[in-house]
């Protein structure tokens, strides 16, 4: 009987604590009500109106130590000129603080794929970051399609982007 009880208690315990990829998963939302966006175990596919850059940026989250991002980008639409990703730096991690610089990774443009590795070197003051995936469209192009863009936001330890595209195998979503 109390062998039971303690299995009981035990899978209840690991079924209430929340995995640790849980723990460490961005939520992101839509810049504009006017795009699409699609979260598949946080591989996010979205769709973009035209004008400026749009597309989804995440929470407001406190800055780790030596930390970067691994961002695997793909673009399938040719309506769409241009991916990337956005790193905006905050002076406060509560309420709705101003954003104090930004940071733009490489471009992916239409038809490619890749990963696009995003130190975080935030400038003196900065003690939190978002981290947006934008996006713009061609000249005349109205909106992109639903699934133009998908992209998968990792944080990773810093010292692992020397590894360039070797490490990018190690990703989740792997070709």
């Amino acid at each position: 009987m109390r062998r039971t009880l303690a299995l009981a208690l035990a899978l209840l315990a690991v079924a209430a604590t929340p995995a640790a990829a849980d723990d460490d998963r961005t939520h992101f939302r839509r810049t504009t009500p006017r795009a699409s966006l699609e979260d598949v175990s946080g591989t996010l596919t979205l769709g973009i109106p035209s004008g400026r850059a749009w597309g989804i940026e995440s929470e407001l989250r406190p800055l780790p130590p030596e930390r970067a991002l691994a961002v695997r980008l793909a673009v399938s639409d040719d309506e769409v000129r241009e991916a990337f990703a956005r790193i905006a730096y905050y002076a406060s991690a509560t309420g709705r603080p101003r954003q104090i610089a930004i940071a733009d990774s490489e471009a992916v443009a239409a038809g490619e794929g890749r990963v696009l590795f995003v130190p975080l070197e935030p400038p003196p003051g900065a003690v939190a970051y978002r981290v947006r995936v934008l996006a713009r469209l061609r000249s005349g192009a109205e909106r992109s399609t639903d699934d133009a863009i998908t992209a998968r936001v990792t944080l990773i330890d810093r010292a692992a982007t020397r590894f360039g595209s070797l490490f990018s195998r190690l990703l989740p979503d792997a070709p």
